[in-house]
């Protein structure tokens, strides 16, 4: 797997341009309803403005914005709209493009697919999680199997996240097994390939995202529609992407909370608050000031080195200090009188989003304090 993100396009946007025209966008794009489909009108609207793929090198001629502006922009998304699923839909949409087709393309075909998707022509989902297996490799039994010159998929997924839009989906699957551990490749499969069932998950919050189960029953996939992952699909794609998605989404929970925290200074202005009551929304802000150098920062990071173990701390401890936000918020909000659907919404999302891959995080949490509380020097005595 070849890197990605770690170098800087001459044909880069200005961030400040792009995230210019990304507004005015959001500001002329078709309503969408909360609890509606996929808002294909307004996914269209932001390929009309060149919205789509500008994190992909797209023939060579390079990424017009790297891992820094994509995540400010998703941020972006989620302020405007109040929205972390149209964010989310966004982020991985450039994330997939970016980080797993555009390295690891074999041919033509998945070049192509990656101008579809900057065209807005093409949705795509990534399928690693299985029924009560999760993203565990030892436990994932979905398999590819040689037939012809192609292979056939067995297996089942789960939530497959933009899955009930797709068009087409990135499915990890065993390929064989070397030295006691299972070998993972990644196959480009389209919706309404014969032997595949998708199947919509029951409406949930980070609408109008989705998700998706899939179902392979004997699916033919063709040799050509396999990713350059040479049976290292699972660390070079679905480990790290974890990293990247967590990086990314400390600027999209930011300006998602920046939408709450809009909403609740917009009712406040309507009333006479005391001191401490402004004292308590001035603190929220400025702890969000501090997060978004944070998200920031992570961005940058993931540019510059990658999805590297520094990096999956530094999300860790960011994400234990979102969560410490998103609570205050919580609590303050609730000393006051109803704000509507609208911040409850938002709030249930960003819980969802805090909560996606827990015990990655917390796994991570006991390394850290495991290592602490190791002997410093040969002197030193455990109490």
């Amino acid at each position: 797997m070849k890197p990605a993100g770690l170098e800087r396009s001459a044909q880069s946007d200005e961030p400040g341009a792009l995230a210019g025209r990304m507004l005015a966008a959001l500001r002329t794009a078709p309503p969408v309803g909360r609890d509606g489909p996929f808002p294909q009108a307004w996914w269209q609207h932001l390929a009309a403005q060149r919205l789509l793929g500008v994190g992909f090198d797209l023939d060579g001629r390079g990424a017009r914005a790297g891992w820094p502006s994509i995540a400010r922009l998703g941020g972006t998304i989620a302020h405007e709209t109040g929205s972390l699923g149209l964010a989310l839909a966004w982020l991985l949409h450039e994330m997939l493009g970016r980080f797993v087709i555009g390295p690891n393309a074999r041919i033509d075909g998945h070049r192509a697919l990656l101008r579809m998707m900057a065209g807005g022509q093409r949705i795509v989902g990534l399928a690693v999680s299985e029924p009560e297996a999760g993203a565990h490799p030892k436990l994932l039994r979905c398999t590819a199997r040689r037939h012809g010159d192609g292979w056939l998929l067995d297996g089942r997924k789960s939530w497959v996240s933009n899955g009930p839009a797709a068009d087409v989906f990135i499915v990890l699957a065993v390929t064989g097994e070397a030295a006691g551990r299972k070998r993972f490749d990644a196959f480009v499969v389209e919706r309404g390939q014969t032997g595949l069932l998708v199947q919509d998950a029951a409406a949930a919050a980070l609408a109008p995202l989705g998700h998706a189960s899939l179902v392979f029953d004997a699916c033919v996939v063709f040799d050509a529609r396999r990713l350059h992952t040479d049976g290292d699909a699972f660390d070079g794609i679905a480990r790290p992407v974890r990293i990247v998605e967590d990086a990314l989404l400390a600027a999209t929970m930011c300006g998602a909370m920046q939408a709450e925290l809009d909403t609740l200074a917009a009712w406040l202005r309507n009333t006479r608050p005391a001191p401490a009551t402004i004292r308590r929304i001035g603190a929220l802000q400025l702890e969000l000031v501090a997060l978004q150098a944070l998200a920031d920062e992570a961005a940058r990071h993931l540019e510059r080195h990658g999805p590297d173990a520094d990096l999956a701390r530094l999300t860790v401890g960011a994400r234990i200090l979102f969560e410490r936000w998103q609570s205050g918020f919580e609590a303050f909000a609730a000393t006051l009188d109803d704000l509507g659907d609208a911040l409850r919404r938002t709030a249930s999302d960003l819980r969802t989003v805090l909560g996606i891959a827990r015990s990655v995080g917390e796994a991570r949490q006991l390394d850290a304090g495991s290592s602490l509380l190791q002997p410093r020097n040969t002197h030193e005595v455990p109490a």
